[in-house]
C-alpha cells in the first residue's frame, strides 16, 4: 500500500476522531482532547527532556503549543495507520472493520500507559479528577479511531 494512502487513512481517522469529540461534547458537555497541552508536553520533552509533566495546565504557555499539539495528534494517528498496516502485512490482522476495531481497542494501552502518565495524569489516569471517565473516553475514542482505520483499509484494499 503506498505511503500516501496510509497517510490519508491515518489523517482521515483523526478527522473522524476530532469531529466525533465535538459532537459528543454537544450531548455530554465533555470537552474534546486538549491538543494545546499535548503541544506543551511535546515542547517540554523536546526542549529539556521532560518526559513526565506535572501540573501541565499550570506550566507557562509555550510558543506555537496549540499548532504543535495538533501536529503531534495527526502524526500519531498516521503512525497508528502504519502500525495497523504492518500487522496486516504480517498476517496478524486483516484489513477489515472488525480488525480495525480490535486494533483500536488494543491501541488504548498507549494513552493509558504512556500518554496519560507522561502528561502528569498517572497510569490509567489515576491522578486525574475522574480516572474511570478518562479511561472510558480513551477507550471510546480509540475504538472509533480503529473503526475508522478499518473502514479506510477495507475501502482502499478492496
Amino acid at each position: 500500500m503506498p505511503h500516501l494512502k496510509l497517510m490519508l487513512i491515518g489523517f482521515g481517522s483523526c478527522i473522524v476522531f476530532d469531529v466525533w469529540q465535538r459532537i459528543f461534547q454537544i450531548f455530554t458537555s465533555i470537552p474534546p482532547s486538549n491538543w494545546t497541552l499535548v503541544g506543551r508536553w511535546f515542547i517540554g520533552l523536546t526542549s529539556n527532556g521532560q518526559f513526565i509533566a506535572s501540573q501541565l495546565s499550570q506550566q507557562p504557555k509555550a510558543k506555537h503549543e496549540t499548532s504543535i499539539g495538533w501536529v503531534v495528534h495527526y502524526v500519531v494517528g498516521i503512525a497508528y495507520a502504519y502500525a495497523f498496516f504492518i500487522l496486516v502485512e504480517l498476517g496478524i490482522l486483516e484489513p477489515t472493520i472488525t480488525h480495525g476495531l480490535i486494533f483500536g481497542m488494543v491501541s488504548v494501552l498507549v494513552p493509558w500507559l504512556f500518554f496519560m502518565p507522561a502528561m502528569g495524569n498517572g497510569i490509567l489516569a489515576n491522578k486525574a479528577p475522574n480516572p474511570k471517565i478518562s479511561c472510558a473516553l480513551a477507550l471510546m475514542m480509540h475504538s472509533l479511531f480503529g473503526l475508522s482505520l478499518g473502514v479506510g483499509f477495507s475501502t482502499l484494499l478492496a
